[in-house]
């Protein structure tokens, strides 16, 4: 039995799906989710959080509070050694898992028996070696809607360039901005300017939670599209729209990240921030794929 621990939007979940993915087919063993987050009084209203998952055709079964708690609870009596002794054991069953920092932990792949997986796991290198089929399982059940339709016709028939602004909680939220930032204005120029060296005539198609802080800010040179008509629980349509892009400029954003790893163009140019996080203490190397640009 193989548990992933599921918190954060759609983006998040999906890196936490293909790890426990990976290992429940390196092991022969069954994928659980456990989706409880989604059912917590953390779960605020403020930056609040759903199951998004099932606009792909997954396989998984979901976790039980019984099986939760036989990977994932803490020994009360180890615990109480440590507070007083400071013993420094571990209190959790043998098979959790948690991630220690945004590294590659290649040994989290070596793992046998039963496991409970907590982390983000923002690494393609945990699922690579498995990709086609991850990209199998993050086939979108649904159809697009006509509205879609029409913008991905659009997206097809030109040198399309998917740009990502993420703002939102990332500059309302003041700890989530801290530790975060967003991408500075000079990031998207930079990348702008560098695929219209790369591409001849590029069309850009700019998604983000602030369309319109996007049209009176980025003031493209070029012909654009501002895709503002997916939002809510159809938001997710956007990471179709932008997979169907030729290329990609992205966001310190795993939504983007997965917009641009779902690209199946094999001459794909992807642009990625070089500092993902504002926080210089956090160590991202492993974050961004080695084929893609840093900016």
């Amino acid at each position: 039995m193989i548990i992933s621990h599921l918190n954060g939007g759609l983006g998040n979940q999906m890196f936490q799906y293909a790890i426990g993915r990976v290992l429940s087919m390196v092991n022969s063993d069954d994928l659980y989710l456990d989706l409880t987050s989604y059912n917590s009084i953390f779960n605020s209203a403020d930056t609040r959080r759903d199951f998004e998952l099932d606009i792909f055709k997954l396989k998984y079964k979901v976790a039980t509070k019984s099986q939760i708690m036989r990977l994932s609870d803490s020994n009360p009596f180890i615990n109480i050694l440590n507070q007083y002794l400071k013993l420094g054991l571990n209190p959790y069953p043998r098979g959790y898992i948690r991630e220690k920092d945004h590294r590659f932990q290649p040994e989290i792949l070596n793992n046998k028996g039963d496991l409970y997986l907590k982390g983000f796991w923002q690494s393609e290198k945990y699922f690579l070696s498995h990709k086609e089929q991850i990209l199998q399982d993050f086939s979108f059940r649904y159809k697009p809607s006509k509205k879609n339709q029409s913008t991905l016709a659009l997206i097809d028939g030109s040198v399309s360039v998917s740009i990502h602004v993420r703002r939102g909680d990332y500059v309302k939220n003041r700890v989530t901005n801290k530790y975060h930032g967003t991408c500075d204005i000079a990031y998207y120029q930079n990348a702008i300017k560098m695929i219209k060296a790369k591409c001849s005539k590029p069309t850009f198609f700019v998604f983000s939670d602030d369309i319109e802080w996007c049209k009176k800010i980025l003031k493209i040179k070029s012909k654009a599209y501002y895709i503002s008509h997916n939002h809510g629980k159809d938001s997710w349509e956007d990471m179709r729209l932008m997979s169907h892009c030729k290329h990609n400029i992205i966001a310190n954003s795993s939504f983007s990240w997965w917009g641009a790893w779902l690209n199946k163009n094999t001459n794909k140019i992807v642009i990625a921030p070089i500092n993902w996080f504002r926080d210089k203490t956090v160590i991202s190397k492993d974050i961004v794929p080695t084929s893609w640009i840093k900016l």
